[in-house]
């Protein structure tokens, strides 16, 4: 009995040792945490949101996408921009909403109904597959289907032309926490069938039609990815600069000298433009940050502070400033040339791991799960980055293609041709000349990311000279 008083006595002593431990310790998280950061200027800025004026959507092409999937009869472009104000408007109310009360949906003004499938405008089975290397023939050989799609979708065709063409286009939205995006399956079929139509009219020997169909589909895109204020329209905006180049790539391979030399030289300006930078849809991620740790605030803020114990290791405004700043590092790495972002990101990385060890934030008293939220988020965005530099890796490689058809480069004198290539048409990442394959006559780019629209998603982007 003895022994075991004395065993008791131990475990209570012991018991008693870690409660005072975890006590200081609980103690001293509270009083870490007790108190969140002032938000800087950055911070303050992204929360905020100006609704446009009339004047800035006078004729603004992005209202159009906005209204893609509106009513067809009647004036088929009024009718989208008429959807397209409407759902701007909601999308305005619902932030507003978000501003008041957070990540509640209880209460929150619903979307307007929509139509985002594009499976009527151009259905699965009649698109290019990925591993096809003749686009133009499996077009044609759908010929029938494709021109019935085409009239059938006069009206989505119109509107595209009429966004691609508007005096302005800039995107008004607001890009927030529960945010709703435009019918982007709807456009992307609907570019992809323009494309498709455009390969019926170079087969008909009709040029001007063709090029017409090619310019507006590119000024379109462009005009996408320039006013883009997300990650998710950017990624878009490249989806469809993959299916032009696949298609200018095509077109190339067609070069004859009978072709009219307005045709080759509107192809070569079709491919000078490089993929639009992230920027501008990184600014837009910081609003969507902002709104994220926002409602976080709301939600936490105001209860009892025990009955909570997320508050006592993240502290919402200090982690939207860290966000934020780093959101503006990115923004500068996102403008860096390819061949300086493999050492860019290794030194980010380096610093975010120094600064916001997320493997052992649990060290750190103040903000704890908020530094690990901060640095996770920021280096998801580089992937986002190399997917712009391997499009533009992929737009010199077609580039390179439509030279050497245009100049009848033989295929014996490709290594030296392409030895002497210049700086804008190496690779982007390591300035060298494009790999050439003399077994299978093949026009070599490897990129970084994966490629959904490549065999086998490869990051690989190969063009086969046809000679």
């Amino acid at each position: 009995m003895k022994y075991l008083r004395r065993c008791l006595q131990a475990l209570g002593w012991l018991a008693l040792a870690v409660g005072s431990m975890a006590a200081i310790f609980l103690a001293a998280l509270i009083a870490a945490n007790w108190r969140d950061d002032p938000l800087n200027e950055a911070a303050q800025k992204a929360l905020q949101y100006t609704p446009p004026t009339e004047q800035a959507l006078e004729d603004n092409g992005y209202l159009i996408l906005l209204g893609l999937d509106a009513p067809t009869q009647g004036d088929a472009v009024a009718n989208a921009v008429t959807l397209g104000r409407q759902r701007l408007g909601r999308e305005i109310e619902r932030r507003r909403w978000v501003e008041a009360h957070g990540d509640a949906t209880d209460g929150m003004p619903p979307t307007l109904p929509g139509k985002d499938n594009g499976d009527d405008v151009l259905p699965k089975r009649l698109r290019c597959p990925a591993d096809a290397t003749n686009c133009f023939g499996w077009y044609g050989d759908h010929r029938a289907e494709i021109d019935a799609l085409a009239q059938a979708n006069q009206a989505q065709l119109q509107r595209l032309a009429a966004a691609a063409r508007a005096k302005q286009f800039s995107n008004p939205a607001p890009f927030y926490l529960v945010n709703e995006l435009p019918p982007f399956a709807r456009l992307i079929r609907a570019h992809e069938l323009w494309l498709a139509q455009a390969s019926l009219h170079w087969a008909r020997e009709q040029p001007q039609q063709t090029m017409d169909i090619a310019r507006q589909a590119v000024q379109l895109r462009i005009r996408l990815a320039s006013s883009s204020n997300s990650l998710i329209t950017s990624m878009i905006a490249l989806a469809m600069q993959h299916r032009e180049l696949r298609w200018l790539n095509d077109a190339s391979a067609r070069l004859t000298p009978q072709i009219p030399a307005p045709v080759s030289k509107g192809i070569e300006e079709l491919l000078s433009t490089p993929p639009s930078s992230l920027r501008h849809a990184l600014e837009g991620e910081k609003q969507f940050a902002a709104s994220v740790l926002y409602s976080q605030k709301h939600a936490t803020w105001g209860q009892d502070l025990l009955s909570n114990t997320g508050i006592w290791a993240f502290l919402p405004q200090q982690t939207l400033n860290m966000s934020i700043e780093n959101l503006q590092h990115m923004q500068a790495l996102s403008d860096l040339p390819a061949h300086q972002l493999e050492a860019a990101f290794s030194n980010a990385r380096q610093k975010w791991q120094e600064d916001n060890a997320c493997g052992a934030s649990w060290m750190r008293l103040r903000n704890a799960a908020g530094l690990c939220m901060a640095a996770i988020a920021t280096l998801s965005y580089q992937g986002y980055v190399l997917r712009v530099a391997d499009m533009d890796g992929y737009r010199r490689l077609v580039l390179l293609q439509h030279r050497a058809a245009a100049q009848r480069i033989a295929l014996a004198d490709m290594p030296a041709w392409l030895a002497e290539s210049p700086p804008e048409l190496r690779n982007p990442y390591t300035l060298q000349p494009m790999q050439w394959d003399a077994a299978t006559g093949s026009l070599v780019f490897e990129g970084h990311e994966k490629q959904t629209q490549n065999p086998d998603q490869s990051p690989v982007y190969r063009i086969a000279l046809r000679h």
